[in-house]
Parts: C-alpha cells; sequence; structure tokens
C-alpha cells in the first residue's frame, strides 16, 4: 500500500472540483484532486453558463474557447398550445453590465473537458480511478483509503474539499445534515437532434394547461435540449422506455416535430436540499455537495463554479501562510445566503412550471407569454433580468470582509464593468484588472497624495487610473464619486472601497480581515 499526502485534496472531477483546481493553481497552490470516473463525462448534463462564469473563465483565458466552442442564446420564444405566441429578443440587451451579456448554451461536458484541458497543460492531472473506500480523522489529518484499479491507496491532507455532488462521500463522513426534500414529479431531460422548424438561437418554451417543455438550442445544426415534466402516472414508475418519452414530449409539445440521433437522456427527481453548514472543521462542501435545487434557470453548475470561485483565493492565502484560518469561515458567511435564495427561487419557479391547477395554468398559459414580451421592452427591466439571471447581481454586502461606500458603490458588490480612458484609449476595467499578477488590486482615482509604497508587491497591484473628462462622465454614469480607492479581491468583488484614501485604515482592514497582523 503507498500513501500519498498534500495539505489540499480535491474529492470530485466534475466543474466545479475542476474549477476549484484550476482557481488553486492559478494562485500557485499545490493539491492533490479524485475522481472515481475514468475521465471527464461525456454526458452533456448541465448546460448554461451564465455571464458571471463567463468572467471567471476569462480570468482564466478559458472564455474565447467556451465563445468558440459554445451557442448564445438571444431570447426566448413562447409556444402556446402549439402556436407561437411571443417570441422575446434580449441578446446585447446589457453591454454595458458585463462584457459577455447573454446566455450561453455550453454543456457540462465541454466545462469539464476545457477544465481538465487547461490543468494538463500546466502539467497538471486528476487521480481518475480513484474509489474511497473509507475516511477517517486523526488528529488534524483526514485519511482517505482508496483502490486504483489494482492497487490500495492512501491518501493524507489537512484540507478536505467535497465536489463529489448530492450524494457526497464526504458529507456522508461529516456528518453534516443535509436538509430538504425531494419533488414528486419525474423529469425526462435529453441531448437530442429535433427537426421543428423552431428557432436555432432561442429558448423554445411550450406551454399546455397541464405541462411545460423546453428545448435549448445546442451547438450544431438542430441540435437540442429538451426538458420536460412526465404526469402523475409516471411518479413511482422506476423504467421507462425513452421512446415512450419522446411520444410524450411530441404530444405536449403539439407541434410537428421529429427527434434524432439522441446523444443522452435520463429520466430523475429533483432534490431541493442545502447542507446546514458550508464547512465543518477543515472539510468544505462546494456545489452541489452543498445544495442542490431544480434546473430552473440553469442556475446549478454556475453556483458550483461560483462557490469554487470564492472559497479558493481565501485557502490559497491560508495555505501560503498570509492568512489566519479565520479567513476560510468566510465561505459560509458568504455563500450560504446566496444558497439559500437560489433554493427559495429555483422553488417559486418551478412551482410554476409543474402546478397542476387552474391557477397555474392560466399563469403558464396566458399571464407568463403576455406580460414578459410586455414588461421586456422596458430596458430597466431587462437590466435586472439580466443582473439577476447572470449571477451579477449576487453580492457580499453582509459580509465581514467588505467596508466602505464611494457615492452609491458599496464594498461587496461585484466590481462594476466599465471601460476607462487610459492615454487615450479606453479599456475595460477587468482588462487592467485581470493583468495584476497579484491577488489584489488597488484602483485608485483622483487620489493624488496617498502612498501605497507600504503595500507589498507580491499581493498588491496599485492602478492609478488617470483623471479626465471621460473618466469623470463614466464614474458619474455608474455612481461612483470624483475620487475614490477600491480594494479588488481575487474574485473581483470589492474589499474596501472609499472617497478618501486613508492608508493607515486600509492597512488596518486589509490585515484584520485579510492578512496576518
Amino acid at each position: 500500500m503507498t500513501t500519498q499526502s498534500n495539505d489540499i485534496i480535491i474529492v470530485g472531477a466534475g466543474p466545479t472540483g475542476l474549477m476549484l483546481a484550476n482557481q488553486l493553481m492559478r494562485f500557485g497552490v499545490d493539491y492533490i484532486i479524485l475522481d472515481q470516473k475514468s475521465g471527464p463525462t461525456d454526458q452533456s448534463r448541465a448546460l448554461v453558463v451564465h455571464s458571471r462564469s463567463m468572467e471567471i473563465y476569462e480570468q482564466l483565458g478559458l472564455s474565447d474557447k467556451i465563445i468558440a466552442d459554445g451557442q448564445e442564446n438571444d431570447g426566448i420564444e413562447f409556444y402556446k398550445n402549439g402556436k407561437l405566441s411571443a417570441s422575446v429578443t434580449l441578446v446585447n440587451t446589457d453591454e454595458k453590465s458585463s462584457p459577455f451579456p447573454f446566455l450561453m448554451m455550453y454543456e457540462q461536458s465541454k466545462n469539464e473537458n476545457l477544465l481538465y484541458d487547461n490543468l494538463l497543460a500546466n502539467n497538471k492531472n486528476v487521480q481518475w480511478n480513484t474509489v474511497i473506500n473509507s475516511i477517517e480523522k486523526e488528529n488534524d489529518s483526514y485519511i482517505l483509503k482508496t483502490t486504483q484499479g489494482n492497487n490500495d491507496v492512501t491518501y493524507q491532507c489537512k484540507y478536505l474539499l467535497a465536489c463529489d455532488g448530492s450524494k457526497s462521500i464526504v458529507r456522508d463522513f461529516s456528518q453534516v445534515p443535509f436538509v430538504g426534500g425531494t419533488y414528486l414529479n419525474v423529469f425526462y431531460v435529453a441531448d437530442t437532434h429535433a427537426n421543428a422548424g423552431i428557432s436555432p438561437k432561442k429558448l423554445s418554451l411550450f406551454l399546455t394547461k397541464h405541462s411545460v417543455t423546453l428545448l435549448f438550442p445546442m451547438k450544431g445544426e438542430y441540435h437540442f435540449r429538451a426538458l420536460g415534466i412526465l404526469p402523475k402516472e409516471y411518479y413511482n414508475r422506476t423504467e421507462i422506455p425513452f421512446q415512450e418519452i419522446l411520444d410524450k414530449a411530441k404530444t405536449e409539445m403539439k407541434i410537428p416535430v421529429e427527434f434524432y440521433d439522441t446523444n443522452w437522456h435520463s429520466t430523475y427527481k429533483l432534490h431541493h436540499k442545502k447542507v446546514v453548514h458550508f464547512n465543518k472543521d477543515n472539510i468544505f462542501f462546494v456545489g452541489d455537495a452543498a445544495h442542490v435545487h431544480s434546473p430552473a434557470g440553469g442556475q446549478g453548475m454556475n453556483t458550483g463554479l461560483q462557490d469554487a470561485y470564492n472559497l479558493a483565493w481565501k485557502l490559497a492565502l491560508v495555505q501560503k501562510g498570509k492568512a489566519g484560518s479565520a479567513l476560510l469561515n468566510t465561505y459560509h458567511e458568504e455563500r450560504n445566503p446566496v444558497a439559500n435564495d437560489l433554493l427559495k427561487t429555483t422553488d417559486r419557479l418551478f412551482a410554476g412550471m409543474v402546478t397542476d391547477n387552474i391557477w397555474y395554468a392560466i399563469l403558464r398559459l396566458y399571464l407568463v407569454p403576455f406580460f414578459v414580451p410586455l414588461i421586456t421592452q422596458f430596458r430597466s427591466v431587462r437590466k435586472q433580468l439580466f443582473l439577476l439571471v447572470s449571477q451579477i447581481k449576487i453580492n457580499y454586502y453582509f459580509s465581514s470582509l467588505a467596508k466602505g461606500k464611494a457615492g452609491k458603490i458599496k464594498a461587496g458588490l461585484r466590481l462594476p464593468y466599465f471601460f476607462v480612458t487610459q492615454n487615450s484609449r479606453a479599456i475595460s476595467i477587468y482588462t487592467l484588472v485581470n493583468k495584476s499578477a497579484t491577488p489584489f488590486t488597488i484602483l485608485l482615482y483622483n487620489i493624488p497624495d496617498a502612498d501605497f509604497t507600504k503595500f507589498d508587491k507580491v499581493h498588491f497591484t496599485v492602478v492609478s487610473i488617470e483623471k479626465n473628462n471621460t473618466n469623470d462622465n463614466t464614474f458619474k454614469e455608474i455612481g461612483l464619486s470624483r475620487s475614490f480607492v477600491i480594494v479588488v479581491r481575487p474574485d473581483n468583488h470589492i474589499g474596501y472601497i472609499s472617497a478618501t484614501a486613508d492608508v493607515v485604515e486600509i492597512i488596518n482592514f486589509m490585515r484584520t480581515s485579510y492578512f496576518i497582523v
């Protein structure tokens, strides 16, 4: 039997675990990642990559590959009893909120392969075909006894990161409660091709009195993701022939359609559950190991990516001895409210899709197709919908790691996306921040006399934004004060912000919030 040790072990190499590995690699922190599969999944599974996740991929230098190999979705078409009722176009409606103002159809299998290939390109790998037989705790270490083919391998670590899904072995070992329930409804999902004369760039939503069926356009001609809900007579059936499902889908869509070349399909019941705490000692729950919910809004995979994004930089600072272990407690502090809100929102959306009574039928057939096109004519409504669905609106205002305000912009907010003019050239603020080779970036505007030499250049990059009329107008438009200091966290959220520069206050805040004094 061989033994391998590393301070950090990630269990699970799905999108969440692979993103966590890529983020730790970004900060120069070593790890071991284990998975019982033989490699990245070949099943499409989760489908949507939202704008906030695209911004993470941009930091890793991978967003262009997603755009090249994905399918942009520019809106929704509503079909009522087989007839096109309304068409809503949402593409490029909010260019000023993100460099990626669209829904990107980029399935889970592609996400996994993209992230795994990035690890390989940087001489990192995954310990595939690793079955965990037992987990024990000895003093401050976790001992994982595994089987890899014909070999028994023991792993030892200080930090154990559970990215192993809703049936998490690590969570079971921790005995942290996973509370919630299971919906009675049976869903079907298929990665298929459909000749139906529908839009290749819009989500098609088919509404009837008793059902909702969705077709998401994917990369490739006539390539779609079909998603629907089977009626009550299927609740207790364990095996459902796929042809029966296709026949049911055709009936519910009420349009001429032919399905062919189906790559993958599944039926399943949905859970809505969440851990009571995102960590126990040095075990951390990430993605589906922490929360599961309905697919309404396509939030699941994206939320797991965001969990990994939040945890990785904090663990990296602690692992490098630059922050105390108390920083890791803010992972639960910041991500638990996000999961709570997500469960509430998806539950409400799910109820609107599946509840079978006259009031919900009226909602589906008449109110939704009428009011969505009506209200989305207004740019302010489109903006708020985009910010909500894209996860850009998620903030950490309440966090102990957030302090200050400059104009209308408060600490805890994701750094707004805007362009600044430097040397007569317009440049994205994200480009400036992403160029920083340090975890934190300090943005200065109209702060001529502040001395920031006390900030070490290993962890801080100071970027002075040029004072000019164009930038004055930009900051006025987004609600920033005429002068400001912003400390941008590694996850592009604002840690500290002020209209004036009190260097001592900033240093004290950074020391007490992030770094060891």
